[in-house]
C-alpha cells in the first residue's frame, strides 16, 4: 500500500514527523509516540519498513533503495529483532500497533 501511494505521488513518512490537524485526534502534549518508540528504528529502517508494508521482497527493496540484497536482508532482520517480530508480516503488524507506520 505504501509503495502504491508513493508511486501516486504521496509522501510516505513516519507519523512522528506529521503534525495532527485536530486536537481531537491526538493530544499534542503527549508527543506523537511514547518516548521509547520514537527512536526505535533508524530512518533507513523506516524506509525499508514502508516497502515491507507494501509487500516488497528483499530484491525489490534493494533495487528501490539502491542497496545490495544482503543489506536489505540485514535491515529486514534488524527491524524484526527491534520490533520483537517473528517475521516480515509480524514486523509490519507490530509497527502498525506501535504507530510507526499507517496502512
Amino acid at each position: 500500500m505504501a509503495v502504491e501511494a508513493a508511486a501516486r505521488g504521496f509522501a510516505i513518512m513516519p507519523r512522528a514527523l506529521v503534525k495532527p490537524e485536530s486536537s481531537a485526534i491526538h493530544d499534542a502534549s503527549d508527543g506523537p509516540f511514547p518516548p521509547h518508540e520514537t527512536n526505535l528504528l533508524t530512518a533507513r529502517e523506516l524506509e525499508v519498513l514502508g516497502l515491507l508494508a507494501g509487500g516488497a521482497s528483499n530484491k525489490l527493496i534493494a533495487r528501490r533503495l539502491g542497496i545490495s540484497v544482503h543489506t536489505a536482508k540485514f535491515h529486514v532482520a534488524s527491524i524484526a529483532a527491534k520490533l520483537d517480530a517473528t517475521g516480515r508480516t509480524d514486523a509490519v503488524a507490530q509497527a502498525v500497533r506501535l504507530r510507526l507506520i499507517m496502512l
